[in-house]
């Protein structure tokens, strides 16, 4: 599991140093937003982020598997259908795939999230998680509808209806991954949970060792006597 991640985060990191050297590229006036540095560009650029957002859904496996095996599986199939987008002649064209993955590509997003941090809460503040995330939903239906072409904003006050949304949706968003990070935080510092533990690995090995030490010493004693 760690040799993936670490492969994935390798990549990722390749792909978006490639990334920048379009974008420097195109400050020094490259045309890189035609044809196929185009392609390339866009291709590089949704394999970083693809492969970053990977590498935490490995996280969310070794806590969840069930939860993360889809969310891996719904986010791959998204990057899948980006890939075939950029390296065919439907990023021209334009099509029911393009919207398509877009919404896919949306929905992944959005379920990647709610897994994540339903996996670091679990039942912690799960008022709370059901109204961000009914919210959450709301908000990917809103951006739906849009992308499949209905005409939202012309419906009186969707506008502000729709900011006032995606206002509360980040907010309440950004108040979870804080409260996320809390209790991950404090298990780290040795306070206990009602089955686990969590210890950083090398005062685990710290551990171990000095057991082995010990039981060594009472071998040698046992022996003695």
């Amino acid at each position: 599991m760690e040799k993936t991640k670490k492969s994935l985060l390798i990549a990722s990191l390749v792909a978006l140093a490639v990334t920048c050297i379009f974008f420097i590229l195109a400050i020094f006036g490259v045309e890189v937003f035609n044809g196929i540095a185009f392609r390339l560009l866009l291709i590089f650029a949704s394999l970083s982020v693809g492969f970053a957002f990977l590498t935490n859904e490995i996280n969310v496996l070794t806590r969840n598997k069930i939860l993360g095996i889809f969310s891996i599986s719904f986010l791959s199939i998204s990057l899948l259908f980006a890939l075939i987008i950029f390296s065919t002649p439907l990023l021209e064209n334009g099509s029911i795939f393009n919207t398509i993955t877009a919404i896919v590509a949306l929905f992944s997003t959005f379920f990647m999230i709610v897994i994540s941090l339903a996996t670091r809460l679990e039942k912690r503040l799960l008022v709370l998680q059901i109204i961000t995330y009914a919210i959450l939903l709301l908000l990917e239906v809103l951006f739906s509808i849009l992308i499949a072409g209905f005409p939202l904003f012309k419906i009186t006050a969707m506008t502000e209806i729709f900011s006032v949304i995606c206002v509360i949706s980040v907010g309440l968003l950004i108040a979870l991954w804080i409260l996320s990070t809390k209790k991950t935080y404090s298990i780290e510092k040795g306070e206990t949970d009602k089955e686990y533990i969590k210890v950083l690995k090398k005062d685990y090995d710290k551990i171990i060792e000095e057991n082995n030490n010990l039981k060594q010493q009472i071998q040698k004693l046992t022996k003695k006597d």
